[in-house]
């Protein structure tokens, strides 16, 4: 495995890590559980604010760092490949996986979750009930693959145009900070007026806000063409502090609220199109994102970055991690639904143990080479 391969999968199984146990957090109560499958009423203060600290670690962060990735590999790719190829590995992996968890995956989540809420029917008459209400699969945490699907495709169009790029930079040195400003700057303000159009709320295939297409979209095509100009290899420290510091000045904001002023912090705050919360969060989310984005990659290069059994066995796990993380992370909950403990103690046991089981579900998984070759 090369050497950038190793520090950017160990990124990835961080991020996923993260995914899995910031689902947890979200079903006992944590903000940003709005969408997530399985979720128990929970209204003691110090519970949440624990929970939705830990989950703002990395909010915003997490899921534009993975498209970043996605992006920076999709250059070479289609670069080695060709487009017509490309295309069809990217069916290959995104696609059938999508369409399993639609109309499996999917449903089986929705019905555990629904089950530990009262429902005493059986799964048939669930599927019955479910395609007579018009609602013939669940797409859940596949909005991701789905985004990465659709982006793909535009990139696979853009490269037959312009296969050498639309833009050259004058050197293909990393960017200076003026043009980072003013990345932050163009990015922020058009998720700011995307959002007017389309409130935080708004549904993207019955998941994620439309409002977000303009960070993801960005971070992806961010990502090729970093690939494109190896801007990762060429990132250094000195490139990244003054982008991480200014995103530990931003994750500050969120701590004053639930634990200072014991707010609730909660999406309704910045739901509202062409507030000043709302833009004032359009420009939090880049900057933390782009500030959490660039160190990660400086320190996991420098510490995180010894290649080994694990590490390949681990990286090679991660999409199979996120595409059945759902199913394992519901069967925990609803173990421990009736326990009677207190939901931190609950997120203490259920979290890791579900973590656990998920990487070793994939690895396991990965041993079928039917698997290996769709995921």
């Amino acid at each position: 495995m090369k050497e950038r391969l190793v520090y950017l999968d160990n990124i990835k199984v961080f991020l996923i890590s993260y995914v899995i146990t910031g689902h947890i957090a979200a079903s006992y109560g944590a903000i940003g559980g709005g969408r997530w499958s399985y979720l128990e009423q929970n209204d003691d203060f110090t519970t949440r604010a624990v929970l939705s600290l830990f989950v703002l670690l990395a909010y915003s962060f997490l899921m534009s760092m993975f498209i970043f990735i996605a992006g920076y590999f999709t250059y070479p790719s289609i670069k080695n490949k060709g487009s017509r190829r490309f295309m069809k590995d990217r069916v290959i992996r995104l696609a059938i996986p999508l369409l399993l968890y639609y109309f499996i995956i999917g449903p089986v989540v929705r019905y555990i979750s629904k089950s530990a809420k009262g429902y005493d029917g059986s799964f048939l008459q669930f599927l019955s009930e479910s395609y007579h209400s018009h609602i013939y699969g669940f797409m859940g945490v596949m909005w991701f693959v789905a985004l990465i699907l659709i982006f793909s495709v535009a990139y696979a169009f853009f490269y037959q145009l312009f296969p050498d790029g639309w833009y050259k930079p004058k050197n293909e040195s990393f960017p200076r900070s003026v043009m980072i400003l003013l990345f932050v700057m163009g990015v922020g303000l058009a998720s700011y007026l995307t959002r007017i159009i389309f409130p935080i709320g708004g549904d993207f295939v019955g998941s994620r806000p439309l409002g977000s297409l303009v960070i993801f979209g960005t971070s992806f095509f961010l990502g090729t063409t970093a690939g494109r100009y190896k801007w990762v290899e060429k990132l250094t420290y000195k490139d990244a502090k003054p982008w991480f510091i200014s995103a530990l000045v931003v994750m500050v904001i969120p701590a004053v609220f639930l634990v200072v002023l014991r707010k609730d912090f909660s999406m309704s705050m910045i739901a509202k199109p062409g507030s000043l919360a709302s833009l004032l969060y359009a420009f939090w989310e880049v900057i933390k994102s782009l500030g959490t984005g660039m160190i990660a990659i400086v320190a996991f290069r420098k510490w995180i970055n010894k290649p080994g059994k694990w590490a390949d066995a681990l990286g090679r796990s991660v999409f199979v991690a996120y595409f059945i993380h759902p199913l394992v992370c519901v069967m925990f909950l609803y173990a421990f639904a009736a326990s009677g403990l207190h939901p931190l103690v609950k997120f203490a046991i259920v979290a890791p143990t579900a973590l656990l089981t998920t990487f070793a579900t994939a690895w396991a998984l990965r041993l079928i080479p039917a698997v290996r070759k769709i995921l």
